[in-house]
């Protein structure tokens, strides 16, 4: 007899079924506000925990992560609930007899987010090893709106480098309208028994990262709109390393597998002994009856639930680093000491000096690791630099690629083997630099006395963590599988950030990976501030800042804006916004400026600081889509949770026409009864709420466009 049992809380709500002769299955996900119909599960259900191992893989012989055999095994055993720390968690007990495995769900649900994270600990309970080749963190079926996928737009990322979160969306399966996406209505070729599933055909939508590089190609956010009724579902997968998720069709439904590393994409597996445990990565759904934005809104709020809690998130001091468009890893005594006081006149608060410091060579690439103070850039010290900066009012902050040691550095012949990433005994060599394994005793106490050092002695307080590297499958040294070695080293990265909060927790720290390559949520969430690009180009930059709060905090999103002495007062404009709608992020020759030039940086860090609070509290929404590559008009909407305002920015690269810009916003946070320009082109706005019209009279203004308005509900 089937049985069935809802866990949640007053913002979202899960179902789950079960049986003697079936596996657990999470049959639904219900927002507050969203409208669900649940058809009648199907004999053979998707089980909620997917495992493959030993051989032991799909029922279907297919390629697809559902319908395992052991995940089909596993058999309810019993759940009990908690209260922590603001919120929900329960704990599924499941047991496989006839494979000897134990699984436990823990599922936590924020208190004021529609959003659950899953992760999953499989155990050992037989007489014998077993090898683990995939293990889902959350497997479930998707319920939307009237259950038509027809009906169903399934929105994805590409990312990459300079070219972050280029999101686009289309109909999630195919017809005689619509091109197929890989989904299509499956049919059953046959039936097995229960320990065999369903045989069937019908198609998959698979989207993974296969390096350390976890955004280097796409994102590990999705997420399924049912155009109909507005009901939407976005997940993550939380891993600074390999991840994957699919999307496929069977009779029942559509269902979502969303896991870390698996065998055949990422040469991942782990035997366990008897009473041995393996633990996956975090994987999130967030539910809302309100669209992308409903779902993006409610995501926005577990991630707030969820970062590591720092001082700086609603803070947000604003930072100049001396890199982007600007000294481009060459400083100097001579070079940074007018920028530092440019900067601290314009209103920055940390002065960040970037790659190069450590070099004296002339060749800072492959000279990375040591990290002593370069005596030929700084001939009275380094300190005299970092001293200036606090003497003007900031703080002082530095460049690290912690995570490397170049092949000319001293601590590559200085550090043993086993501190490398290696490949069949022997060091993997990625763009003339060693990969540094953090697991390793040597290579963690090289990082710590370089970090004490930096903090200690010279009073640094702001790191900007860099990965410019790719560690390929990962390291069998000390390891069962490359891609085990890759988890492995991964979370003892992350540890160690932890560890560095933990002993200096007035410190900040970016995250960054050639701009935005690693901005995964399990690296995000550890970090207080994300670079959102390497793009130097400020028009192409305006598309990944307005995309980036889907991905990420609002206040990480770590948006450069480098103003330069070419400039017009249109792009000056331009080049700004990016920044006060997210985490200014400043650069720029400030030094070659004139008055009028400097008077516009000054103006757009002084309305960022008198919103930056607000940021910090928002959700993001976009009133005319998600920008694509090279639309030509952008929109980006923050709303303030719990208040009645918020901001809307907006940005046009091409010059005005004979007509007015006139947007026809949509979406539920579009309902605002007025709006009042704070910055940008000095061009009339009319806001016209009945039939949410904005139209902007730019004709007069310089191209490029854009503006930055509070906006009153």
């Amino acid at each position: 007899m089937t049985e069935q049992f809802t866990w949640g809380n007053d913002r979202i709500q899960v179902t789950f079924t079960y049986a003697d002769d079936q596996p657990l299955s999470l049959t639904a996900i219900r927002a507050a506000d969203g409208d669900y119909t649940d058809p009648e599960p199907f004999p053979y259900p998707q089980s909620f925990v997917e495992i493959t191992a030993d051989g032991f893989m799909q029922g279907n012989m297919g390629s697809r992560y559902s319908e395992t055999m052991i995940g089909n095994d596993l058999r309810y055993v019993d759940r009990h609930e908690e209260h922590v720390d603001g919120a929900s968690k329960l704990h599924i007990a499941l047991h496989s007899a006839k494979y000897g495995l134990d699984a436990e769900a823990v599922l936590t649900a924020p208190n004021d987010a529609a959003a659950i994270s899953s992760t999953v600990r499989v155990t050992n309970t037989g007489d014998g090893p077993i090898t683990l080749t995939s293990v889902s963190s959350l497997s479930a079926y998707v319920r939307l709106g009237d259950n038509d996928p027809d009906h169903w737009d399934l929105y994805t990322a590409k990312s990459d480098w300079a070219a972050e979160n280029r999101w686009s969306h289309e109909p999630i399966r195919d017809n005689q309208l619509v091109k197929s996406l890989g989904l299509k209505s499956a049919s059953i070729l046959s039936i097995g028994n229960p320990t065999a599933s369903c045989i069937e055909i019908g198609g998959t939508v698979t989207h993974q990262s296969t390096t350390s590089r976890s955004t280097g190609s796409e994102e590990p956010t999705g997420a399924i709109v049912d155009r109909t009724s507005g009901t939407a579902i976005v997940w993550q997968a939380a891993n600074n390393g390999p991840w994957l998720w699919q999307l496929g069709e069977r009779p029942d439904g559509v269902y979502l597998d969303v896991y870390g590393p698996t065998d055949i994409e990422h040469h991942w597996s782990i035997p366990l002994a008897p009473g041995e445990s393996f633990v996956t990565i975090p994987a999130t759904v967030a539910v809302s009856g309100k669209g992308f934005d409903g779902a993006i809104a409610e995501m926005t709020r577990y991630r707030r639930y969820d970062v590591l809690d720092h001082p700086d998130h609603t803070n947000l001091p604003v930072i100049f680093n001396d890199y982007m468009n600007t000294l481009s890893g060459d400083p100097t005594t001579e070079r940074e000491l007018p920028l530092i006081d440019a900067a601290a006149k314009a209103g920055a608060e940390y002065y960040c000096v970037d790659c190069g410091w450590y070099d004296d060579g002339g060749d800072w690439w492959p000279s990375v690791g040591e990290w002593h103070e370069s005596k030929r850039r700084f001939p009275n010290g380094f300190k005299e630099v970092l001293d200036h900066i606090r003497e003007r009012g900031m703080k002082p902050g530095v460049w690290l690629e912690p995570e490397v040691i170049g092949v000319n550095s001293p601590m590559a012949t200085k550090l043993p083997d086993s501190a490398f990433f290696q490949r069949d005994g022997k060091r993997i060599v990625t763009h003339m630099r060693y990969l540094l394994d953090i697991r390793d005793t040597a290579a963690r106490a090289h990082l710590d006395a370089t970090v004490d050092h930096l903090v200690d002695d010279l009073g640094v307080r702001f790191f900007k963590f860099d990965y410019n590297v790719n560690t390929g499958a990962g390291t069998d040294c000390d390891a069962p599988s490359r891609g085990e070695g890759q988890l492995e080293a991964g979370r003892a990265y992350l540890a160690w950030i932890d560890d560095l909060h933990a002993r200096h927790p007035d410190l900040t720290i970016e995250t960054c990976s050639s701009g935005a390559m690693r901005s995964d949520w399990a690296t995000l969430a550890h970090s207080q501030i994300q670079s959102t690009s390497d793009q130097t180009d400020y028009i192409q930059y305006a598309n990944i800042a307005a995309s980036a709060p889907a991905i990420m905090l609002p206040e990480q999103a770590g948006n450069w804006a480098y103003p330069n002495k070419f400039m017009t007062p249109a792009q000056t404009r331009y080049a700004m916004l990016a920044g006060i709608v997210g985490r200014l992020y400043l650069s720029g020759y400030l030094t070659q400026m004139d008055d009028s030039q400097l008077q516009l940086v000054t103006k757009a860090l002084d309305v960022h600081k008198t919103i930056r609070h607000d940021v910090a509290h928002s959700t993001p929404f976009w009133p005319i889509g998600l920008p694509k590559w090279n639309d030509d008009v952008l929109a980006l909407g923050l709303r303030v949770d719990g208040g009645d305002h918020g901001y809307l920015a907006v940005w046009k690269k091409t010059p005005a026409t004979d007509s007015p810009l006139t947007l026809h916003l949509g979406g539920h946070d579009a309902g605002f009864s007025g709006i009042t320009q704070l910055f940008g082109s000095d061009s009339a706005a009319t806001w016209t709420p009945d039939n949410a019209t904005l139209t902007i009279d730019d004709r007069s203004s310089d191209d490029p466009f854009c503006a930055l308005y509070r906006i009153t509900y």
